[in-house]
């Protein structure tokens, strides 16, 4: 009987995953506002990288993103927050820089509005490495700034 029993070989250990997963950086961002006559801006602000909405007469609004570090592959932005969620693609416009278009109707200013309103703003790209804002809501100074917005696209 001792050579009839078989040992059974064991499986070989799992392959190590092709590409190690990158954390997103997390970042809590505070709203800051700046008018005119011709362009309404709203900045949020956090660790070295800002969000800036542009709001200009007869132009799309635009929702620019200036980080300390590169990126690459088409940029997503998805935000989900109390007031609703949605999503819109970018482009790059320099090495640090990413840009999303929103248009200039009132369904862009609906998304304005919701970015105003608090929540989360999820940068994303198949290069990876962009961040998530946690945005807090603008409270009294972006419903000033917002009418700013709204009279210019209206």
């Amino acid at each position: 009987l001792v050579g009839c029993a078989r040992q059974i070989p064991k499986p070989p250990p799992p392959p190590p995953p092709a590409h190690p997963a990158t954390a997103q950086p997390r970042l809590h961002a505070g709203w800051s506002f700046r008018n005119d006559r011709d362009a309404c801006l709203a900045m949020a602000d956090a660790d070295r990288t800002q969000l800036v909405i542009a709001v200009r007469r007869k132009q799309p609004i635009l929702l620019r993103v200036v980080m300390p570090y590169a990126s690459s592959g088409r940029p997503v932005a998805r935000f989900h927050g109390p007031a609703g969620a949605w999503t819109v693609h970018g482009w790059h416009a320099g090495a640090h820089e990413i840009v999303f278009p929103l248009g200039h109707d009132m369904d862009s200013l609906s998304r304005v509005l919701m970015l105003l309103s608090g929540g989360m703003l999820d940068l994303d790209s198949p290069g990876g490495n962009l961040p998530v804002f946690t945005l807090s809501a603008s409270g009294p100074d972006g419903q000033r700034w917002f009418s700013c917005a709204k009279r210019l696209v209206i």
